[in-house]
């Protein structure tokens, strides 16, 4: 072991939240932090008295899906928004997840930083150290180098007896995500943010020959290049840019057969529109989106999903604890079968009290004309307010209500979404209801049915049993949905 580690303070007073909340945890955790001038190292020391056979490790795919492995997870809000955090996530085998969270709400797994990991499992238990670059988070200057703190929480899942910890405590009711209770990490003497800047450039070349029935032979060429950057202006403020988007960097969409009504929502895959898509969220009720990223790049017909080229991209986003501004600009490539289109998005956010906040946007498509081909010139706009409230810690309230004009038939639609929820350590109940009418038509965002009113009340009870083992935990789920068109 390295001398400075045996320096460091150790962390061991983690707060069991599940499968009961308070008690003496299974499985103790030891956890120290350091750092130098280029890094953020936390140690960590996940005990299990039968060691590696006590290993549960299913998911071995970078980004992998949380409850299916055992999981030790470090949570930063270095810019101490208490409504904000990015997950560093590892499992005893050493593979990794990161996400970024926006008010223990939206969570975007699709999100990727540059970090490292190293793992050892032993028969006492496993150890991780975490190696986190200062240039891979967004944190302010300080006035005085030692006044620097950050808010920060801990957290392991021990899959075998889905025993769940945290520091600090955390009530059951709620996630290791939830940065109001954080606590926090002081003493940093951090390099001054810098201006930093990503390159990642592609290349691709492409020679085909084919030989016909009769002999004949031909050959093409096709060379392409393009890429992305990433300039991090400030510690709140980045600018990305796409020119000629490579859309073989982006994961396959999982095969689905539809057998219902509703169309089917297929999330977003390519980085570009991943970074900070939280800022563009809205209220981010599943089925009403105003704005959605995998309009952009695709084929119209709803029957032809063929990728379109895009020729550049633009995004800027500024987000700090008063509010979030955001704008996007995307134009997409002419082709045989449609024109070139553009996009357009503007979003702002304003936040205010503990956690509420509540936001505007804009979006504009044109469609352009070319005469030569038959495509005609069509645009269409829509004007988005939305909300997110907490009154208190238990309840969840957001809202949004949209209008959309289509120029193709001159026509005026609305849509909106509310949804109400209380999540308490033995309940949750809450409300969801959205609306769609039959004119509404977002040229840059998702519905699931036109000329619907869905509603869906519903909740549970968790009964967690006094006595027996910890793994003993049942529950009774009650459920209404009532989907009807109008």
């Amino acid at each position: 072991m390295e001398e400075i580690w045996t320096k460091a303070p150790k962390i061991k007073d983690f707060f069991r939240m599940e499968p009961r909340q308070g008690g003496t945890p299974l499985y103790s955790n030891e956890v120290q932090v350091i750092f130098d001038k280029r890094n953020l190292y936390v140690g960590v020391f996940c005990k299990d008295s039968v060691g590696r056979r006590g290993i549960r490790v299913q998911d071995y795919r970078r980004d992998f899906i949380y409850g299916d492995n055992d999981v030790f997870y470090i949570q930063l809000d270095p810019q101490n928004l208490k409504r904000y955090c990015t997950s560093f996530q590892v499992t005893p085998l050493g593979t990794q997840r990161d996400l970024q969270v926006f008010d223990d709400t939206f969570r975007d797994n699709d999100w990727d930083a540059l970090w490292r990991v190293k793992t050892h499992v032993t028969d006492s238990g496993y150890y991780a150290e975490f190696a986190i670059p200062f240039k891979s988070l967004r944190y302010d200057k300080a006035t005085e180098q030692d006044s620097v703190n950050w808010g920060i929480s801990f957290a392991r899942l021990a899959r075998r007896d889905y025993e769940q910890t945290v520091f600090p405590a955390i009530p059951q009711a709620y996630s290791p995500y939830r940065m109001a209770y954080a606590a926090k990490l002081n003493g940093l003497k951090l390099p001054p943010p810098s201006a930093n800047i990503r390159i990642q450039p592609y290349t691709l070349y492409q020679r085909s020959n084919d030989t016909d029935e009769t002999g004949n032979k031909t050959s093409s060429d096709e060379f392409k290049l393009g890429g992305e950057v990433k300039w991090a202006i400030n510690p709140h403020s980045v600018v990305d840019l796409t020119i000629n988007t490579d859309f073989a960097q982006a994961d396959v969409d999982r095969a689905v057969n539809n057998l219902t009504r509703f169309t089917v929502f297929f999330p977003e895959r390519r980085q570009f529109f991943l970074e900070n898509s939280g800022v563009f969220a809205g209220a981010d009720i599943d089925g009403v989106k105003p704005y959605f990223s995998r309009t952009i790049g695709l084929a119209n017909s709803q029957f032809n999903a063929d990728p379109v080229p895009i020729d550049v991209g633009l995004r800027f986003t500024d987000r700090t604890k008063e509010r979030s501004l955001a704008g996007l600009y995307v134009h997409q490539r002419e082709t045989d079968f449609q024109g070139g289109v553009n996009f357009g998005v503007a979003r702002y956010l304003k936040n205010y009290g503990k956690q509420n906040n509540i936001g505007a946007m804009l979006t504009y498509r044109l469609d352009e004309e070319d005469v030569t081909k038959g495509f005609t010139q069509r645009n269409n706009t829509t004007v988005t307010i939305d909300g997110f409230n907490r009154p208190d810690d238990t309840w969840t309230i957001q809202y949004l209500v949209s209008a959309s004009r289509d120029n193709s038939n001159d026509s005026i639609g609305f849509s909106g979404s509310f949804f109400a929820g209380r999540q308490l350590p033995k309940w949750y109940y809450g409300w969801v209801t959205k609306f769609v009418d039959q004119k509404y038509v977002p040229g840059m965002g998702f519905v699931f049915a036109n000329n619907t009113v869905h509603h869906s009340p519903g909740g549970y009870y968790i009964w967690r049993p006094e006595n027996g083992n910890s793994s003993d935990v049942g529950s009774r789920i009650f459920c209404k949905l009532l989907s009807q068109r109008k």
